[in-house]
């Protein structure tokens, strides 16, 4: 026997493979399955972690993209293009699906504040520029407008109904977007949950600090 060829396993045994390329396999499976509900797909993934223990070769036979093909095909799921993020594409799990609509809430109040600041600037350019304050006290009040829920037509109530769904649809789609391109984006979309939840509590934490003031 050469350098160049494996060692046997044993009789009756399979060679053993490292528990993390056996992870990283059954990921890259996962991510490439995002049309199927999550439910199943979870069920196929445990079940090809359990077979990759048995079977590590298998890794080398096949790559990640035919295998989640041909899983695809024994349960008959059919992507669905852009919109499929309201079936499973961006809802990979529950969680994510929450860290979906906080990623959309905090574009929206970003955009919202953005709207603001410009509405200010607006009055600058075409308005009467001494009928405004100064820019630290316009973004104040942009800051406080936000709190706790946006404003919609004056109502912070029809605001809540407005903007929550919105949040959702701007989620679902955004996440759908980057997931269908790549699917194997989903922890940089998780880097992104954690920066959203900061925007969100340092937008909505200062608006509450200053109607406590």
């Amino acid at each position: 026997m050469t350098n160049a060829e494996p060692s046997a396993a044993p009789a009756g045994e399979s060679p053993s493979a490292p528990s993390e390329a056996i992870r990283n396999y059954v990921a890259a499976v996962d991510d490439l399955l995002l049309d199927v509900p999550w439910r199943r797909r979870r069920e196929l993934t445990a079940d090809l972690q359990e077979h990759l223990r048995q079977y590590p070769g298998q890794m080398t036979v096949e790559q990640p993209r035919e295998y989640a093909a041909e899983l695809r095909a024994a349960t008959g799921a059919v992507p669905y293009g852009f919109l499929s993020g309201f079936r499973s594409a961006s809802w990979p799990t529950p969680l994510e699906w929450c860290e979906s609509v906080l990623r959309g809430a905090a574009l929206i109040l970003l955009a919202l504040l953005g709207y603001k600041i410009l509405d200010h600037l607006s009055y600058f350019v075409i308005g009467d520029p001494s009928s405004q304050g100064s820019w630290p006290g316009a973004l104040d009040r942009a800051l406080q407008e936000l709190y706790p829920v946006p404003a919609f037509r004056g109502s912070t109530g029809t605001g809540l109904l407005f903007y929550a769904p919105l949040a959702v649809l701007v989620g679902q789609l955004t996440t759908a977007a980057v997931l269908l391109r790549a699917p194997q984006r989903r922890s940089t979309l998780r880097i992104a949950s954690y920066i959203s939840l900061g925007i969100v509590l340092l937008l909505l934490g200062y608006g509450a600090m200053r109607s406590i003031a």
